[in-house]
């Protein structure tokens, strides 16, 4: 097995703990620093799905908005580490198919 190889491994396991990593995060819910007028910590939704109804229902302040930019942020941060990790498991796999396809079992170039 060749040095790249090793290194298309690991840059594989990297693309796949992005994809995870991004997609848990964007599975938590999302949570502002408010309460609503029962004590209760006010929750956005999820980075999947907003859930305003307990933010439109507090009274006090503008917890929508402030739902809407926390979403926001997680979006930002989360979708952009999916992508990278989606795209680079794309090439590591195109690769794999075009280039190292053409290897023999023995390690040597076929077209050489």
């Amino acid at each position: 097995m060749h040095h790249y190889h090793h290194r298309a491994f690991y840059v594989g396991v990297l693309s796949v703990a992005l994809i995870a990593t991004g997609l848990l995060a964007l599975n938590f819910p999302v949570f502002i620093d408010s309460y609503d007028q029962f004590g209760f910590q006010i929750k956005c939704g999820t980075g999947y799905f907003a859930n305003l109804t307990q933010a439109t229902e507090a009274t006090g302040g503008d917890y929508v908005g402030h739902c809407e930019t926390a979403l926001m942020l997680r979006r930002l941060w989360t979708i952009p580490l999916v992508a990278i990790g989606a795209s680079l498991l794309a090439v590591v796999v195109f690769v794999a198919a075009t280039i190292w396809g053409r290897e023999s079992v023995f390690g040597e170039d076929a077209t050489a």
